[in-house]
């Protein structure tokens, strides 16, 4: 992309693009789909919501955007674009850009997450300080081995793998604001620890420079999942791991049977087969329930703490991903595993 492009005038050609050709992605927290209004479609960007008059403006007259009355059409050129940057930034983009703003500075967070994961890592998921102990342990990491940390979020538990372990820790992620609090936050650690910004469909490192690969909870984002399993194969070593986090729900998708909560029958299986990858999974379901469980609890009774901080939607879908586990795992509808791949040395 050549043409450069404002905060205000990316909204508006994704705003347009969600009116015309909505698209339902299960990468999203607090938006409702298919709007049928610029004020609907405005939910998307959340707080990050800036005013678009001048915006539009801009794209009528740089023929990206046509009007008839108060009914916006993209062009070709600006359906392009658009396309590119919903791809870019689906609304789990921004609602991650609200979490990692809120949690800079709130205290009820980190307490919540010493009660719920048993350290202050700026957790969001189902991955304890346990199940991250029985990652380090079977990925047995060296000092200065060199890992990459997939959707690191602002870096505590690359910090943290860094600091117990003695490894050099890259990570990368697509929130701005979560990399700048990381490469702020740990300046001291330059020599060991790498920040940038990153996206998982395009994982920009030369090939076979990582000892390892960890992926927790992030490889539901890649719009190609096959592609991004092939692109961490090659930037590992020969003998080098992966060790991925990851659960698989089966939603109302006819197409979906309980077959496919089967290890080797998860979008990550699959992609892990069909880049010729053995692996071994370990079932983490119902330690995913009983976490959940406790999230439940722990989110129910901290919920007006979060509220008197301005971040009550912090403790809404922490409840609601909760509530949600909880019935699957039920119903016999969800599956988590921690899947191990060692790339053959030869």
């Amino acid at each position: 992309m050549t043409q450069e492009f404002t905060e205000a005038e990316i909204q508006v050609l994704i705003a347009v693009l969600e009116l015309n050709e909505p698209i339902e992605t299960p990468n999203n927290i607090g938006y409702n789909f298919y709007p049928k209004t610029l004020e609907q479609a405005a939910t998307y960007f959340r707080k990050s919501k800036v005013d678009w008059s001048e915006a539009i403006n801009n794209m009528k007259a740089a023929n990206l955007l046509n009007s008839q009355r108060e009914h916006y059409i993209l062009t070709e050129q600006g359906t392009a674009y658009a396309h590119e940057f919903r791809q870019a930034r689906p609304p789990l983009w921004y609602w991650y850009l609200d979490f990692y703003t809120a949690i800079a500075n709130s205290q009820t967070h980190a307490l919540y997450c010493e009660l719920l994961f048993g350290k202050n890592l700026c957790q969001d998921g189902f991955m304890d300080m346990k199940h991250l102990q029985q990652l380090l342990d079977m990925l047995c990491l060296k000092p200065e081995t060199r890992v990459l940390d997939l959707g690191c979020g602002n870096g505590h538990i690359a910090e943290y793998i860094s600091d117990t372990t003695g490894a050099n820790v890259w990570g990368i992620d697509y929130i701005p604001e979560a990399i700048q609090q990381a490469q702020k936050r740990t300046e001291a650690k330059e020599q060991r620890l790498f920040f940038k910004v990153g996206n998982l469909d395009c994982i920009d490192f030369p090939d076979g420079y990582f000892d390892a690969v960890i992926s927790i909870d992030t490889l539901y984002m890649p719009t190609n999942l096959t592609e991004t399993v092939r692109q961490i194969k090659n930037i590992l070593k020969p003998g080098g791991q992966m060790g991925i986090f990851y659960s698989h729900v089966l939603w109302g998708n006819s197409s979906q049977t309980p077959e496919t909560l089967q290890p080797d029958k998860t979008p990550v299986g699959i992609a892990l087969k069909n880049n010729n990858l053995r692996f071994q999974a370990r079932d983490f379901t119902q330690a995913a329930y009983q976490h959940a469980r406790r999230k439940k609890q722990i989110t129910e009774e901290m919920r007006s703490a979060f509220e008197a901080e301005g971040n009550g939607f912090l403790s809404e879908v922490q409840l609601g991903e909760a509530e949600g586990t909880i019935h699957s795992v039920e119903a016999e509808r969800y599956a988590r595993y921690l899947y191990h791949v060692v790339y053959p040395a030869g």
